[in-house]
């Protein structure tokens, strides 16, 4: 397992304390967990594969996909989530918050310009 947890981290490109912050325990302890001095309690395990979108399954054993599929609704969820963790003065964040703003009539007309931009040549 230390070996899979190390990997999420990785991936989420989140220091060992970054990783603790979200997980809501200490550094060292994510420290233990990959060098194998120790596992990861059942809520903890819970926690960091609802955090991470993580297979609970793969986690625990190392089989099948190391993602949870999402639907559309989850995927737009958990980057919603993201989007308001991040300061508010960041970018993403700021232009969330700008199309909550958008009346229909805007939608439409940005819904023309997205077209085009996608539109193949």
């Amino acid at each position: 397992m230390k070996e899979r947890i190390k990997k999420i981290r990785r991936e989420a490109g989140l220091t060992q304390e970054k990783f603790a912050e979200r997980l809501g325990i200490k550094r060292n302890t994510v420290a233990t967990y990959e060098t194998g001095k120790s596992e990861p309690m059942d809520n903890i395990i819970v926690s960091m594969c609802r955090e991470f979108g993580i297979n609970e399954v793969w986690l625990r054993s190392g089989n099948g996909e190391m993602k949870k599929s999402l639907t559309k609704n989850q995927e737009i969820g958990a980057f919603a989530n993201e989007v308001m963790k991040l300061p508010d003065k960041a970018f993403k964040k700021r232009f969330v918050n700008a199309l909550k703003k958008l009346d229909e009539k805007d939608w439409e007309s940005l819904e023309k310009i997205a077209n085009k931009l996608l539109r193949e040549d």
